[in-house]
C-alpha cells in the first residue's frame, strides 16, 4: 500500500494540484497594458518567473518543451528578430499557442508566455523583446539576463541599456536558477559548493533559454554576420559581495585566467571586451573593471554554455569542452556585477560605455544621430531658392487654371448672396 501512495497516488496528486491549483488575476498580458515603459515591463513580467525550489522531477519535466515544442520555440525567437512593421502579423507556431504569443509594446515586438498558474509562468521558458522596424535598431548588440530572481537587478538594467542604446534584441530567462534544485546533466560541479542547477541556463543545454540564445546568434549570423567592432551578445550578471570583492564589473569573454587566455585579452588586437572594459572605467572612475588578464576572479564564464557555442564549439560538445584561445571569437561579452553596478542610478552610464563600444548599423535612410548617438531619419536637403523666386511661384500658382477654378466657385458664392 505504502509504495503505491509513493509511486501512484502522490505524484497524481502533485501533478493535480499543479496543474489546476487557485489562478492569480494578474497574467503577463496584463502588463503590457499597465507598463508605460521597457523597464516596468520587464519588472511586472518578472513577477510571475518560476521560484526557488519550485519544480521536482515530475513537474520540471512537464514544463520542459515537448515534440515540435523546441524547434518552433526558436522559429518564434527569429521570427521576432525578422519583423520589419506590424508585429500581430507574426503568429507562434501552432504547437505554442495558448502558451505564448507575439504582441506590440510602444513599438517594440515581445515574445512572451500568456499561460501562468497561481501567478507563476506555466513553462518559464523565458521572453524576448526587439524593436518592430528594422529602423529602429542603432546596434547589432544583444543583451540577456539569464538569472531573473538571482542575480537581482540584472533584469531592469538589461531592459534599460537595450533601450537606450538601441540594441536588437533583448533576451531574459523565465526560471530563477534555483528554481529546480537537481544537479546539471551538462556541466558538472568540481568544488562541493559549486553549484550548477538543472534549471541554470548558463549551465544547462537543455534550458529553452540556450535554445533562444543560440538561435538569435544564428540569426544575426545568417543577416548581417558578426564584425567585432559593431556586433556582440552580452550577458549581464551579479556577483556576491564576497566574491572577486575588489572588483566592481569583472568582465571576460569566456577565457579564463591561463596565460595564453591572459595573453589573449592583453594583446594588441582590437576586442569588444577590451573597449567595454576601456569605456567602464572611464564612466567609473572610482570601481575597478577588471579582465582575466589583470585579476585572478575566477568567474570567467569557461563553463557558459552559451558562450561555450558563441566561441565556436559545437553544439554537441558545450557540455564537455572548453573554449579555447584559438577558437574564441570575442562575440561573447560576460559581465559579472557588485550590487552598486546593477543600481538604476548607474544605467545611464553603463548605456554610454556600451554605445562607445560598438559602432552604429543603422538602416537604409537613417545616420547616426551625434546628439543621442542613435539611428535617425536622414533629413532630406533644403532646395534653396533664389530672391524673388518665391514671388513668382505664387504668382504663377494663382494663374494656374485649376486654381482659377477654384477662385471662381468662391467668388459665385458671394454673388449668389
Amino acid at each position: 500500500m505504502a509504495a503505491l501512495w509513493t509511486n501512484l497516488v502522490q505524484p497524481f496528486l502533485l501533478l493535480t494540484a499543479w496543474l489546476f491549483g487557485e489562478q492569480n488575476d494578474a497574467t503577463p498580458s496584463s502588463c503590457l497594458r499597465t507598463a508605460q515603459t521597457i523597464e516596468a515591463l520587464v519588472t511586472c513580467f518578472d513577477t510571475f518567473t518560476v521560484p526557488h525550489d519550485y519544480y521536482n522531477s515530475l513537474t520540471y519535466d512537464l514544463a520542459q518543451p515537448v515534440g515540435t515544442q523546441r524547434k518552433d520555440w526558436k522559429v518564434a525567437v527569429q521570427s521576432v528578430l525578422s519583423v520589419d512593421g506590424n508585429c500581430s502579423t507574426t503568429a507562434v507556431p501552432l504547437s505554442l499557442h495558448g502558451l505564448y504569443t507575439i504582441d506590440i509594446f510602444k513599438g517594440y515586438c515581445v515574445l512572451y508566455e500568456t499561460a501562468t498558474r497561481c501567478g507563476t509562468y506555466l513553462k518559464g521558458w523565458g521572453f524576448m523583446i526587439a524593436p518592430a522596424y528594422h529602423s529602429s535598431v542603432s546596434r547589432s548588440v544583444h543583451i540577456s539576463a539569464p538569472h531573473p530572481g538571482y542575480d537581482l537587478g540584472t533584469v531592469e538594467q538589461a531592459a534599460s541599456i537595450f533601450d537606450s542604446t538601441g540594441s536588437k534584441s533583448l533576451l531574459v530567462a523565465g526560471r530563477k536558477r534555483t528554481a529546480f534544485l537537481d544537479q546539471s546533466n551538462c556541466i558538472a560541479r568540481v568544488l562541493p559548493k559549486q553549484d550548477y542547477y538543472k534549471t541554470d541556463p548558463a549551465h544547462n543545454n537543455d534550458e529553452p533559454f540556450f535554445d533562444a540564445s543560440i538561435s538569435i546568434y544564428n540569426w544575426q549570423h545568417q543577416h548581417y554576420g558578426c564584425p567585432s567592432s559593431s556586433c556582440g551578445f552580452i550577458q549581464l550578471h551579479g556577483k556576491g559581495s564576497s566574491t572577486c570583492s575588489s572588483e566592481t564589473i569583472f568582465l571576460s569573454s569566456g577565457l579564463g585566467n591561463s596565460s595564453a587566455s591572459r595573453s589573449w585579452y592583453s594583446d594588441d588586437t582590437d576586442r569588444p571586451v577590451k573597449r567595454l572594459q576601456r569605456n567602464l572605467q572611464h564612466a567609473f572612475p572610482a570601481w575597478k573593471v577588471s579582465l582575466p588578464s589583470d585579476s585572478n576572479c575566477p568567474l570567467t564564464a569557461t563553463k557558459n554554455v552559451v558562450g561555450r557555442h558563441l566561441n565556436g564549439i559545437h553544439l554537441e560538445n558545450v557540455c564537455s569542452m572548453g573554449a579555447t584561445s584559438k577558437t574564441v571569437t570575442g562575440e561573447f561579452l560576460h559581465a559579472e556585477q557588485a550590487g552598486i553596478a546593477r543600481n538604476e542610478r548607474h544605467y545611464k552610464a553603463w548605456s554610454q560605455a556600451l554605445v562607445d563600444t560598438f559602432d552604429v548599423t543603422c538602416a537604409e535612410g537613417m545616420v547616426l544621430d551625434p546628439m543621442t548617438q542613435l539611428c535617425a531619419v536622414a533629413r532630406k536637403p533644403v532646395d534653396r531658392v533664389e530672391e524673388g523666386a518665391s514671388d513668382s511661384r505664387r504668382l504663377n500658382a494663382l494663374m494656374d487654371p485649376p486654381k482659377w477654378n477654384q477662385w471662381y466657385l468662391f467668388m459665385s458664392y458671394f454673388m449668389i448672396l
